[in-house]
């Protein structure tokens, strides 16, 4: 999916929250018999502030609710030595890095642009995954960073996976509308293509998805952001990981 296209299609998620949420204002100020040309232009003002809150919040809520702490530097040398070299190598500004420590192995980007972009890990991928392994996920994440995925993929966790979690088919047929099928796939062959070495990502993700484990605070609307998503996420994005690593196979 093109960048543009993610944008796009981010920015109309929070356009539609905006009217949504400017009718129930509407509605409600109806009802307690405020007049509408007083009521129209304030609901309008009122949802636009809302909805700019909850644009500037969406990384630090996400980041809160899977226990991402700051990556301290010095802490985590290796890692922190290899985005930056990813970074620079390939072109990518370099994102905050956060750590979950948590012996799951698994890795989220989170952020609506490469300039606000978080990366973060758990502990135990760290434990798991060799220099060349840890490169390719790096690459595919920075990415999907890059092509605003990320910045989508926030936005219906946000706005549609979390309020509507109690009606699970109504988010997976909005999600379905947003996000192409092939999304993540196209981001894993632009990783490789960086990386030229698709065994790397491929094993990474295999070693990963092989161990089983998933991270324990690890809420159903954003489960759809992790590398390797877990089981029953409320946002489902297409190519199974099982699918990726045969694609990444026969590259």
């Amino acid at each position: 999916m093109d960048s543009t296209v993610a944008t796009f299609r981010a920015s109309l998620l929070f356009m539609a929250c905006a009217i949504i949420d400017s009718l129930f204002l509407i509605a409600i100020g109806l009802l307690v018999g405020i007049d509408l040309v007083i009521l129209l232009p304030c609901s309008l003002v009122f949802a636009s502030i809302w909805i700019l809150i909850v644009y500037r919040r969406i990384d630090s809520f996400i980041l809160k609710r899977i226990h991402a702490i700051p990556a301290k530097l010095g802490n985590y040398p290796g890692f922190q030595n290899l985005v930056e070299g990813v970074c620079i190598s390939y072109g990518f500004r370099k994102p905050a890095l956060f750590v979950v420590e948590d012996v799951a192995p698994n890795m989220m980007m989170v952020g609506r642009s490469p300039q606000y972009s978080n990366l973060v890990v758990t502990t135990g991928l760290l434990d798991r995954v060799q220099r060349p392994e840890l490169e390719g996920l790096i690459a595919h994440e920075l990415s999907r960073s890059r092509n605003r995925i990320s910045y989508l993929e926030g936005a219906l966790a946000i706005l549609v996976a979390w309020p509507w979690s109690f009606i699970p088919t109504l988010v997976e047929k909005v999600s379905a509308k947003f996000i192409d099928p092939w999304s993540i796939a196209e981001i894993d062959i632009a990783a490789v293509g960086l990386t030229r070495y698709p065994p790397g990502l491929g094993k990474a993700l295999e070693s990963i998805h092989s161990d089983g484990r998933e991270p324990t605070h690890n809420p159903r609307f954003c489960r759809h952001m992790w590398i390797n998503p877990p089981s029953e996420p409320l946002v489902v994005t297409g190519f199974s990981t099982n699918d990726r690593i045969a694609a990444l196979a026969e590259l």
